[in-house]
């Protein structure tokens, strides 16, 4: 008699734990939604203490971080959901949302990373697809600049020794013509007399 009292009240406990999660993530909606992301994270975070599984608290809260621009925190919230979601939809809107918060970090290798991992999970996600490329031509173009500024620091360093070398040409020369000059003096005058 205990144990079946017990149970159905185990399961209103629960119901209503689950409930004051939603809440709580409905209000962060809200705040969301008024661009409110400060109050906004506040609530998903509330929503997590209750629930701390909550997928859509998880989500909406790493959203919210990236608003306030807090992208490693960003991160780190979607990454955890990306590893313990079971939905596909959710696991590639969070390495989406990983991607995005690594372009703006201009973590292009990792935005990469993270937009692939997002069109693995849903092949027909267009803007992945658009995000995948961009990171891609802005990291080939930065390549391209950094190759460019390592040449010309090349040739500026070949620049620089061959000017060095010049100064040190131009000492030896002036150093054997003060031992001539030496050696001429000692010799007299350096004219030989015809008799």
């Amino acid at each position: 008699m205990k144990n079946s009292l017990l149970l159905p009240l185990l399961f209103c406990s629960l119901f209503i734990q689950a409930q004051n999660a939603e809440s709580y993530v409905s209000k962060g909606n809200q705040y969301y939604k008024q661009t409110q992301f400060d109050l906004a994270e506040a609530e998903y975070r509330k929503a997590l203490q209750k629930d701390p599984g909550n997928a859509i608290a998880q989500y909406n809260l790493g959203n919210a971080l990236q608003k306030q621009k807090e992208y490693d925190e960003s991160v780190k919230v979607l990454e955890k959901l990306y590893t313990s979601a079971t939905n596909n939809n959710l696991k590639s809107a969070s390495a989406y949302n990983q991607g995005v918060a690594h372009t703006k970090q201009k973590a292009l290798e990792a935005s990469i990373e993270s937009y692939k991992k997002a069109l693995r999970l849903n092949p027909d996600d267009k803007d992945a697809r658009e995000n995948l490329q961009k990171a891609l031509s802005e990291l080939k173009k930065k390549q391209e600049d950094e190759q460019k500024q390592q040449q010309k620091s090349q040739s500026n360093m070949s620049q620089r020794e061959a000017e060095q070398k010049l100064k040190l040409l131009q000492e030896k020369e002036k150093q054997l013509q003060q031992r001539l000059q030496n050696q001429t003096k000692q010799k007299g005058g350096g004219q030989s007399k015809d008799w």
